[in-house]
């Protein structure tokens, strides 16, 4: 009669079938890997479980409607033209994503700005504490040191790389060490090839990158809405990526990429039975299938910087209002003429008016964003002046009576 305990033992010792049931669990853990990475000429995504899920899935896709990008945006955010007015809302994964890590990758004025806001000082001499801010515009351009689509690397990147090199080692070791045990090695290869020519299909790049260049200038306001603490404003000049077409998410249709997932996903299924013939070492399989599986959960999930996700840009600067009034700079200006482009206010139409006034005519398609309502009389007759000195009046005298009655 047989032994539950010696079945036990054995099955423990040698757990033959486990590693090719696991490679069909988890697709959508190397879906979200791969959207994070892809980019580049090399997408270091480690072999790990579920790739067989996931090139089962691919298959499908590209023979539907022939999308590998099928993450869909992560949250909701609005893409809104700052000239025309006109918002959109976003389909784009690698949008959804910049804003949803913003927290993580602002820059750290803007984060200095948030923590520790600056005092008001009115015309009168009075010094007024800013207690919290309501909300955050700041304003970022495309950096000229990288162009878009061109992913930087960085530790997520090289984490691939570094399991990749653990993994073929971990799977040399019956090989070194017993003879003839050679297949453990061979799965282990021989996935790795396939992870990496799944992520280098060309229409990953073209997926996710794809946008028309401007003709023309275009800014662009990146938010999640009306309640939403952080506005990001991207400058963008002549031949910079149209970020209204990015979010619209235009499909991309290569015919070769049918050809590429059917080859992918039939390697996949040869490489799962051939798994299953493997009757010792098998312990050695699974430690590299659970290392390139945690590789696989950091990727899809950790924040990055912009540039890291081929979307280099960088926080703009403009004049301090003494330097661009060529007014005398004060002891607290004259170490730079330039400031961060950051506007942050106790109140939330405070803000947009600040913008605004630096940026004309940007900030008031802002405010049937966040003030979809009637408006009080000051602040109608403020967006429909066009006098400098009448807005700054009208401004500082709300907020004087605004800090006057707090106390």
């Amino acid at each position: 009669m047989p032994n539950a305990g010696d079945d036990f033992r054995t099955h423990f010792e040698e757990p033959s079938d486990i590693f090719s049931v696991l490679l069909i669990l988890g697709g959508d853990v190397i879906q979200s890997a791969l959207a994070a990475t892809t980019g580049g000429i090399i997408t270091p995504v480690a072999f790990s479980f579920g790739w067989v899920a996931y090139a089962i899935s691919a298959l499908l896709s590209s023979f539907g409607e022939n999308k590998l990008m099928r993450c869909a945006p992560e949250i909701a955010i609005l893409v809104l033209n700052l000239q025309s007015g006109y918002s959109r809302p976003n389909q784009s994964w690698l949008l959804s994503r910049l804003i949803k890590t913003y927290e993580f990758w602002m820059d750290k004025e803007v984060k200095e700005t948030i923590d520790h806001p600056p005092d008001v000082r009115d015309e009168e001499g009075g010094i007024h504490e800013v207690r919290n801010i309501a909300l955050c515009v700041a304003v970022y351009r495309w950096s000229r040191k990288r162009k878009p689509g061109n992913p930087a690397r960085d530790l997520v990147w090289w984490s691939g790389l570094v399991t990749t090199v653990v993994q073929l080692g971990i799977s040399a070791v019956p090989f070194g060490t017993w003879t003839g045990q050679w297949a453990v090695f061979l799965i282990t290869a021989c996935g790795t090839l396939l992870a990496y020519a799944s992520g280098a299909l060309p229409q990953w790049r073209q997926e996710k990158f794809f946008a028309c260049t401007l003709r023309n200038k275009k800014h662009v306001a990146l938010t999640r809405g009306n309640g939403s603490r952080h506005v990001v404003v991207i400058v963008g000049e002549k031949d910079d990526l149209d970020l209204e077409a990015l979010a619209a998410a235009w499909p991309v249709d290569l015919w070769s990429t049918r050809l590429y997932t059917f080859l992918l996903a039939l390697c996949w299924l040869v490489l799962l039975v051939a798994s299953t013939g493997i009757k010792t070492g098998t312990w050695y399989l699974l430690a590299v299938g659970g290392m390139g599986m945690l590789q696989n959960l950091v990727v899809a999930s950790a924040p990055r910087y912009p540039a890291s996700m081929g979307f280099p840009i960088e926080l703009a600067k403009m004049p301090t209002p003494a330097a661009s009034s060529g007014g005398k700079l004060s002891a607290i200006d004259d170490q730079q003429s330039e400031m961060p482009a950051i506007f942050a206010e106790e109140k939330v139409m405070w803000t947009l008016m600040e913008f605004d006034e630096r940026f004309k005519g940007l900030g008031k398609q802002l405010v049937s964003e966040y003030f979809p309502g009637n408006l009080r009389p000051w602040e109608e007759q403020w967006w429909d002046s066009k006098d400098t000195v009448e807005r700054k009046r009208l401004l500082d005298q709300a907020k004087r009576k605004y800090f006057a009655k707090r106390k």
